[in-house]
């Protein structure tokens, strides 16, 4: 996966009708709550076979935190 699918699926999945991009700070987000951390913890098992926890997902601060976590799935 791309780093623009990647964003443009993140903002598909946070239900943002602004882009996401990847400096962004996830706090910032209105979107960023339980439900949008349990829907990414999903996402990447089911397109990366990764299982997230909620305390790496806790821990991310941006959405570069997020490509981090991919593991080197996103180029």
């Amino acid at each position: 996966m791309t780093k623009k699918e990647f964003l443009n699926e993140l903002s598909e999945l946070l239900q943002r009708e602004e882009p996401c991009n990847e400096n962004d700070i996830l706090e910032s987000y209105e979107e960023w709550d339980s439900l949008s951390k349990m829907s990414l913890m999903a996402f990447f098992a089911k397109h990366f076979s990764i299982q997230l926890t909620l305390k790496q997902l806790n821990e991310a601060k941006s959405i570069l935190d997020l490509i981090a976590l991919a593991s080197g799935n996103i180029k």
